[in-house]
């Protein structure tokens, strides 16, 4: 969200066309969960059907995007804790993305794009787009919601279009339409899963409330008003995290299948260390703390919850992105925000308290405390110096920020005794479903380039959404092409994705599928992590 100093809190929440701030307070109860529940609970997005075998579509599922949106350094800020709240920018606002900034609907550039995202009001205001002008794409803007309206108008609505070699998915959220045109060959199911949680990012800077307020008072307010610079720049990172796998690098993959199996990526720690955290971030209980959660980079190292509080898989991935979507909160001392956590309560704001640790030489390690009420800022402050100062005093935080800046593995790990695994064994993806938490090792030398990277995140995509979208009653899937072969295993508590050498026997593969299970069973301490519960 858009920043401003503590002396402006006052004067911005008078601003008429500004949403209330309610706290946890409110009518809206946070939704209570068991003890024994999974450890990161999950609820999937409300993912639109995939019509028809995509496969035959897709007669080559390698391709090279056109390069990725760029996200310019933010405005410098104050060294010393601010408020970040929503602020007010006109429609005519600075983009993010000033090199793209200058493109409309009839620039080569912006026609080679491969992927385009659009949010539009049903009144036709625009409100977000990936590449290019909101103002000069308007007759667009215009042109999509005629056809929604026309296709509501019928009683229907549009889902999936399909046009040459791009595909539109819609998704409708009330008098917000989001729209993705794409030529990626990604999975119609996760293409709308992105869209959702685009929406759901959406809610998390404005509320749901605040957004139905907007548009009940006037149905063609101009959204991008409320959202501002900062609002821009976290919908923008979001989208720019799910084609994260663009970047020939170990962890981006990470990220990517964060958002295919809606689960974050878990930060290999020993147990040690793992038990060191844990009684940090255990020593500041707080009755007015809801999370505590601590991240490096984009991994996800431990979180706190009360203990009929769920912190759900979704709620947790919008956080990670927020954090993560400007470099101002890196650069300040501390930062207390508003956001909303759609599924914990999706018409209220929590308040948190957001630190990167590079006073204490971990300018990676970032830490989260998320309080119900506004005024707790000085006491989380504190909390936060007390569990900074236990993890730097023991050693711990140099052995995080190491862990931010490194794979959790590699397969030459499990291709050395006594694991053993196949050298045909390129990569894979085990997703524990009853702890909701995912690890997957770095890029191999196979996938060494940009290309190969594409392919083989897109064969996890279209493979993991082919499974869920059929009949389950099958554990073992294959998915052959001349590169390279995926194979999908399915238990009740394990979805296991691995990447073969196309030429493998069916014997062998499963051999090796046997050995990666025994080998994670046996690292499971270090690689997935136990929530701890005041």
């Amino acid at each position: 969200p858009p920043t401003c100093t503590e002396q402006e809190k006052g004067t911005m929440d008078e601003d008429a066309e500004k949403e209330p701030v309610e706290s946890l307070e409110a009518e809206n109860e946070p939704q209570a969960v068991d003890e024994a529940e999974q450890a990161i609970p999950h609820k999937d997005p409300e993912d639109l059907e995939s019509n028809g075998d995509e496969s035959s579509r897709n007669a080559d599922d390698t391709e090279i995007l056109d390069d990725e949106n760029g996200q310019p350094d933010a405005e410098s800020e104050e060294s010393q804790p601010h408020f970040a709240l929503n602020d007010s920018f006109g429609p005519s606002k600075v983009s993010l993305n000033g090199m793209h900034r200058d493109e409309d609907s009839s620039h080569p550039r912006w026609r080679r794009r491969k992927k385009h995202v659009f949010v539009v009001s049903s009144a036709g205001k625009p409100i977000f787009t990936r590449y290019g002008d909101e103002d000069k794409l308007n007759p667009l803007f215009g042109v999509m919601c005629s056809l929604v309206s026309f296709m509501t108008q019928h009683d229907d609505i549009p889902r999936v279009v399909f046009a040459g070699d791009h595909k539109i998915v819609f998704l409708i959220r009330g008098p917000i339409y989001l729209i993705m045109v794409s030529r990626t060959k990604e999975p119609t199911p996760h293409m709308a899963r992105q869209l959702q949680f685009l929406y759901t990012q959406l809610v998390s800077i404005l509320t749901r409330k605040g957004l139905e307020h907007v548009f009940k008072r006037k149905h063609g307010f101009d959204l991008r008003n409320l959202l501002g610079l900062s609002g821009e720049q976290v919908l923008s990172h979001l989208v720019g995290s799910m084609d994260a796998h663009k970047f020939s690098s170990s962890l981006p993959l990470h990220t990517s299948m964060s958002f295919v199996l809606g689960a974050p990526a878990c930060a290999r720690l020993s147990p040690n260390l793992r038990n060191e955290v844990n009684k940090a971030l255990l020593s500041v209980r707080n009755p007015h703390l809801i999370y505590a959660v601590l991240l490096a980079k984009e991994q996800l190292v431990q979180f706190v919850r009360p203990r009929k509080t769920a912190l759900w898989a979704e709620d947790l991935l919008l956080i990670i992105n927020l954090v993560n979507s400007s470099e101002s909160f890196k650069q300040s001392e501390g930062t207390w925000t508003p956001l909303c956590l759609p599924l914990y309560s999706p018409d209220a704001n929590v308040f948190a308290y957001i630190c990167f640790l590079h006073k204490h030489s971990a300018p990676d390690v970032c830490l989260v405390l998320i309080a119900g009420s506004d005024n707790e800022f000085f006491g989380l402050s504190e909390s936060k110096e007390t569990v900074a100062k236990i993890l730097d005093a023991n050693g711990s935080l140099a052995q995080l920020q190491k862990s931010a800046l490194s794979p959790p593995f590699n397969m030459s790990e499990l291709q050395q005794a006594p694991t053993n695994v196949s050298r045909n064994v390129f990569h894979f993806v085990y997703f524990s479903t009853s702890m909701n938490q995912f690890v997957a090792p770095a890029f191999s030398k196979v996938h060494g380039d940009r290309q190969s990277q594409q392919r083989l995140i897109r064969g996890y995509q279209n493979l993991a959404f082919w499974v869920h979208g059929h009949d389950r009653k099958n554990k073992l899937t294959l998915s052959t092409d001349s590169h390279q072969t995926i194979l999908s295993w399915i238990d009740r508590d394990v979805e296991l994705y691995v990447a073969l050498s196309p030429f493998m026997s069916k014997t062998t593969a499963l051999a090796a599928c046997n050995k990666i299970l025994k080998w994670v069973k046996r690292e499971e301490s270090s690689l997935f992590i136990t929530p701890q519960m005041w």
